[in-house]
């Protein structure tokens, strides 16, 4: 590792010059030219006390910001997106705003590293279940110790490989995994994101270099070049998702291409980490990171002890049902703020989920409150291959009376779900995640032409 750590302080050092730490679109960068950058990113900073606003969709940009930021010791605001009302949002939660350039260098930087202190804060946001962002404060010190974890966990497995993603760094997942972990393990990222499958396919068949997959779940079910990305197989050395579910048939998909199966990293930006799965021979229950501990609360949650929170010794509870199995690992059953009322019985949207896509015309399926008159359930579903064809052959209304009968099997009549969206693809935000609001905006006459409707 580049990075060390002691009681206060974080040191980043390079072992020589040369040493290649991005790819970008106009060439290899080195750490010389990267650090001289910073250097310059920091000369600038000196003069502009406060808190840093941080956006930049450029993830080498990005990388000379945040570190040079890290290294003064300052707090910075990492926002979503930089959209106009975003940043109205935001504007008491800062006082700076880094210039839309790098500041440039004069010379070469006098030394390969740099430091700083462990205790600076980053404020992210992330979206609860009503769509409204939700700010969550990290220190540094979370962060390099769960780059630590990672490292430990799944450093020899990726040895030697560069870094590609589809994900934003604007989020905790997207900055672990393409920024702070490649630097301080000394890995090569690739800072041109990719957006369409080809892009990946172009990558692999470029060079000789072994490739990590960075990737969420929203785009790996529209990977639909398997057969393509199956003929570099052995340039594959990785693929890694988190920031939600990943759905049953990505795992299958990848197997029978011979490729290697997603890692799921589950967490969330709380806690970081807390545990991970390949779903290839090894069962579908996830195993804690290492150094993070789990329990089952009484209320059937899980409990979470982890050096990635601020403070480890404290136990999270989160809001993800669980069953513990007897070696450790952990099954998840859902949320537990998922259980709504409709016509005064409770109902779990998670268990309305889970049972409606055991049937063979849903792939994917999204249920969510409906508040109007009366609070019932709608329900958002992505089609099988046979729900398509059932639903162009016999129409949209035998479709849902069999989707309905098949709900009353487990559920009483009066909450089973009788409005329906049929979607080629859930509607996610920035950070590829499903709100409950986005949902229920395609139930609106405004989002009624998202999908088609029943």
């Amino acid at each position: 590792m580049l990075l060390k750590t002691d009681t206060d302080r974080w040191k980043l050092s390079f072992r020589a010059p040369t040493t290649a730490c991005m790819q970008t679109s106009q060439g290899e960068v080195d750490a010389e030219q990267w650090l001289a950058e910073v250097y310059g990113a920091v000369k600038w900073l000196e003069s502009h006390a406060g808190r840093v606003l941080l956006y930049r969709r450029d993830l080498y940009e990005f990388s000379v910001w945040l570190f040079a930021l890290l290294s003064l010791g300052r707090d910075i605001v990492l926002p979503s997106n930089d959209k106009p009302a975003t940043l109205a949002e935001l504007n008491e939660s800062y006082d700076v705003l880094p210039p839309s350039s790098l500041p440039g260098f004069d010379e070469s930087p006098e030394t390969l590293a740099l430091n700083g202190t462990l205790n600076s804060q980053l404020t992210f946001f992330t979206s609860g279940s009503s769509g409204k962002p939700k700010p969550v404060i990290k220190t540094v010190r979370q962060l390099f110790n769960e780059v630590e974890t990672l490292e430990a966990t799944f450093g020899e497995l990726i040895a030697g490989s560069r870094i590609v993603s589809t994900v934003t760094h604007q989020h905790i997942y997207g900055l672990l995994f393409t920024v702070l972990w490649p630097l301080a393990s000394g890995r090569v990222v690739n800072t041109q994101l990719v957006e369409y499958p080809e892009q990946l396919a172009e990558v692999l068949a470029d060079n000789d270099q072994r490739h990590v997959l960075v990737g969420s779940p929203a785009h790996l079910q529209r990977l639909d070049n398997l057969d393509e990305l199956s003929a570099h197989k052995e340039k594959l050395t990785a693929v890694f998702s988190s920031g939600g579910p990943l759905p049953n048939q990505v795992p299958v998909d990848f197997k029978k291409h011979d490729l290697t199966v997603p890692i799921e990293v589950y967490g969330s930006t709380e806690t970081g980490g807390i545990g991970w799965r390949q779903r290839d021979d090894k069962g579908d229950t996830f195993r804690p990171l290492l150094g993070v501990k789990v329990r089952v609360t009484e209320a059937g949650v899980l409990a979470v002890k982890s050096p990635h929170l601020r403070f480890p010794e404290d136990e999270f509870i989160s809001e993800d049902r669980v069953k513990l199995e007897p070696n450790g690992h952990f099954q998840l059953l859902g949320r537990k703020d998922t259980v709504v009322k409709v016509a005064e019985k409770r109902v779990s949207l998670n268990e309305v989920e889970v049972f409606a896509v055991q049937h063979d015309w849903v792939s994917q399926v999204k249920a969510c409150l409906l508040e109007g008159k009366r609070h019932e359930i709608g329900l958002v579903i992505v089609l099988s291959d046979a729900g398509k064809e059932a639903l162009d052959s016999e129409g949209r209304f035998s479709v849902r009376q069999a989707l309905r009968h098949h709900l009353q099997q487990r559920f009483e009549k009066v909450v089973v779900p009788k409005r329906f969206r049929y979607v080629a693809a859930f509607p996610i935000n920035e950070t590829g995640k499903v709100t409950q609001a986005a949902l229920q905006n395609l139930f609106t006459d405004t989002g009624s032409d998202t999908g088609r409707n029943d």
